[in-house]
């Protein structure tokens, strides 16, 4: 009779092709990782363990407790490394055990290979979790957990701006790969598996990895895909470079690259120097201030690389995470030759699919040309909010509704309604021209606004309330006809060129503007230029 195999918790990350030597894979210490040659499988590395008593015990409780209060915390590390024959080819996978992950070198593993493979192998109508980075404006990470098992539309995914990262999920081969499975960098299972039985497992799982088994239920998940051309990735880094030293910051940010507890963070340093002043937030141009006139005439991608963003933990004043600054900048580039759009996120460059970019760049075409019906002046004021109430003073036919914000209930609070309103209803939306969080915000206030503007009675009614006498409705109780009603987003902008937005701005506005035509409204975009002083 055969030994029954019990059911283990595997971690299992792809080393890169680019990796062969375990020295290059693992991380140096001052004291080496005990290792163990196991014959015939690979090589398992371990650190010491230990006991010892969590922070807080003196942090918190200070002198109130025993000294002798015999609680503890443990740390075990393991890490194997197995080298797999597929087809004539040979790949290393590294088995993470406890916190063994923490041996690997940054950047040694396929940072998609978990969610690919489990992908490749999970019920597309038993899901449980995922993670995701809303990629327009300031990239945006969400983890959303199902109380029960669903769809990816329950989830509320938008599969033109969502980055699906990470997935947990019921398996379609529960035999081969336990019932439920999880997929990020590293996948993780809870397999009948162990040592005799890994590397058919390993190369069931790199098989399904190199699958296009994923494309039948999840196709849309490569809208957005890491860039693997080594040369293109060198001529964006270039790219990147040259706007970072010319201080041409309209396409390039910094952002935190991953969820941090925000309660639990005091602030950000871009050094350990003692006495640096802690920022609210990271930014770019904070981090180009503190960098001396050498690094910045010296300034490379390897040095960005190698510069640290420090997060400090409110409790203990202590690094609670740390990043490399590379890792924090968001980037967007636009190759108009080959029309396509790249984007850096979080240390990677993205390449949007060839045929997404071109129904996103032609809806924008489309409404560029559209055109509005009305007419707005030029530019040349303080701000948006002079600029409006002066439209409206030298036109009886507008009301300014600038700063007039609706307070109301539910998902919303306050609500601008719109910024100038026409007499022959025209709803317009003023905003100058900005990065994408400006202009994503600017979408959203015209399809929010006309959303309940449409569909909630007590909201007409708040309206009506704010607008001057000759531009109320004279039943708030009647429902409007949208088709008479036109949505004008009009951005101001010094460009002597023909309007041009970002592009994740572009997916903001096709899908504020898919909804409002759905809804019945006409939408255009108007141009709104500057006149210098």
């Amino acid at each position: 009779m055969s030994k029954k195999i019990p059911t283990n918790k595997l971690s299992v990350y792809l080393i890169k092709s680019d990796y062969s030597d375990h020295k290059d894979i693992l991380k140096e210490y001052d004291n080496p990782l005990n290792s163990f040659e196991i014959k015939g499988i690979g090589t398992f590395y371990y650190g010491d363990s230990y006991n010892f008593k969590p922070s807080w015990l003196k942090s918190f409780f200070e002198a109130s407790l025993d000294e002798n209060i015999k609680i503890f915390s443990a740390s075990a590390k393991g890490l194997l490394l197995v080298e797999i024959a597929k087809d004539e080819a040979k790949r290393l996978f590294a088995v993470a055990f406890g916190y063994g992950w923490q041996f690997l070198r940054p950047g040694v593993y396929e940072e998609r290979f978990g969610l690919k493979t489990a992908l490749s192998v999970i019920d597309p109508n038993n899901l449980r979790k995922i993670g995701k980075k809303n990629m327009v404006a300031v990239p945006k990470d969400t983890s959303e957990q199902l109380s029960k098992a669903g769809i990816a539309a329950d989830f509320g995914i938008d599969i033109e701006q969502d980055l699906i990262h990470a997935i947990t999920g019921n398996t379609i081969n529960k035999e081969q790969f336990g019932r439920t499975i999880s997929g990020k960098d590293s996948l993780a299972v809870s397999v009948k598996v162990n040592l005799s039985s890994l590397k058919n497992f390993l190369r069931l799982c790199y098989e399904k990895y190199l699958s296009n088994d994923y494309k039948k239920n999840f196709d849309w998940i490569d809208q957005i895909a890491e860039m693997k051309d080594v040369k293109l990735i060198k001529e964006l880094n270039d790219k990147l470079i040259e706007n970072l030293k010319n201080n041409d910051l309209d396409n390039t940010w910094m952002a935190v690259p991953e969820i941090v507890d925000w309660e639990h963070v005091a602030g950000f340093k871009y050094s350990c120097r003692k006495g640096e002043d802690l920022k609210e937030d990271i930014d770019l141009s904070s981090f180009l201030i503190i960098l001396s006139d050498d690094e910045k005439h010296n300034l490379s991608v390897d040095f960005i690389k190698r510069k640290i963003v420090y997060c400090i933990g409110a409790q203990d004043e202590e690094i609670k995470y740390q990043w490399r600054a590379y890792n924090c900048l968001y980037c967007e580039e636009q190759d108009s030759k080959k029309k396509k759009m790249y984007l850096l996120s979080n240390g990677k460059w993205y390449e949007i699919e060839t045929d997404f970019a071109q129904q996103v760049n032609a809806d924008f075409q489309r409404i560029r040309t559209i055109g509005s019906t009305v007419s707005l002046p030029s530019y040349n004021h303080k701000n948006e909010n002079d600029y409006n109430e002066k439209v409206a003073q030298n036109d009886s036919n507008i009301c300014c509704m600038d700063g007039k914000t609706v307070n109301h209930g539910g998902s919303y609070s306050k609500i601008e309604f719109c910024d100038l309103m026409t007499k022959d209803k025209k709803l317009i939306h003023v905003k100058r021209y900005g990065g994408s969080s400006v202009l994503s915000h600017l979408f959203s206030q015209g399809l929010v606004s006309g959303e309940l503007f449409l569909g909630d009675p007590n909201f007409r009614e708040k309206v009506n309330e704010k607008l001057a006498v000759g531009f109320k409705m004279p039943d708030v109780k009647i429902k409007p006809t949208s088709s008479d009603y036109e949505v004008i987003y009009a951005i101001i902008s010094s460009s002597p060129k023909e309007l041009e937005v970002p592009f994740f701005s572009k997916v903001s506005l096709r899908n504020a503007r898919k909804r409002l035509e759905t809804f019945g409204y006409r939408v255009c975009l108007l141009k709104i230029p500057t006149i210098s002083n």
